[in-house]
């Protein structure tokens, strides 16, 4: 089994070009990972991952597929560092975030590894690195959601030679912002129909109010979805709705 993972991990390195002297050697990914659990599975094929990302309407990053080809997920002794890609999909927030009320769509979970669920922002890609992995966040534990690594690639080569160890807590650990506010500073504000424009100004002092799709949906006559819209674009940036809502008069 140690050996087996060992060419995974040699065949995923190589095609992401990294050089011999930065991988984790077969003695380490032997005395990390020699368990009773087996930490690889068989590989997801091309028509699963094309599946996925038709499904999430966004692209996986490359260095996950080529992951996720060679093994469907990669599993600890506590939990997965990687999902399958059936359990890939969107995070279950436990942490609140100021200003977010709807969370993107862009929020995928990716891992569960014991303390905190790891996360992808499939929105937009770090300054040389890739999609930003953060963590989700856990309000009974304090912690607050943070950007852990600027890709996928570097987050899992540390993890393989840390031996799956969660790095993130180590004391004096340095995050790379918050997700949110990182989000919205990279992402364009989400488009709003003209159709749902007219209701800015109604829309802008309910969503100031805390309310969710539904009490705005009924606050407003209008579906759930299209509540979610308005909150999703409002969220993104209040201020044109508290200037259109002056406009108004509301």
């Amino acid at each position: 089994m140690g050996s087996q993972l060992a060419v995974l991990v040699e065949r995923w390195c190589d095609s992401e070009g990294i050089v011999p002297e930065l991988r984790p050697t077969r003695a380490q990914l032997e005395a990390n990972f020699w368990t009773r659990n087996q930490p690889w599975r068989v590989g997801a094929d091309h028509r699963r991952l094309a599946s996925w990302e038709r499904r999430y309407g966004f692209p996986l990053p490359a260095s996950l597929k080529n992951w996720l080809r060679l093994s469907d997920g990669f599993f600890g002794e506590k939990g997965p560092l990687v999902h399958p890609l059936s359990a890939i999909g969107p995070m279950v927030p436990f942490a609140r975030m100021p200003g977010l009320v709807v969370q993107p769509e862009s929020w995928i979970e990716l891992g569960n590894p014991n303390l905190e669920t790891v996360c992808l922002d499939l929105a937009y890609s770090w300054p040389e690195g890739g999609n930003p992995l953060f963590t989700s966040g856990d309000d009974m534990r304090q912690s607050p959601p943070r950007i852990i690594a600027t890709g996928f690639a570097e987050w899992f080569l540390r993890l393989l030679h840390r031996g799956g160890a969660e790095y993130w807590f180590d004391p004096g650990f340095i995050g790379l912002g918050d997700p949110w506010a990182e989000h919205r500073r990279r992402v364009p504000t989400p488009k709003l129909p003209d159709r749902l424009r007219r209701l800015v100004p109604r829309a802008g002092p309910l969503a100031r109010r805390g309310l969710d799709d539904r009490a705005l949906a009924d606050g407003l006559g209008i579906s759930r979805n299209d509540a979610e819209v308005i909150l999703r674009h409002w969220q993104h940036a209040p201020s044109d709705y508290a200037e259109m809502g002056a406009e108004s008069g509301a």
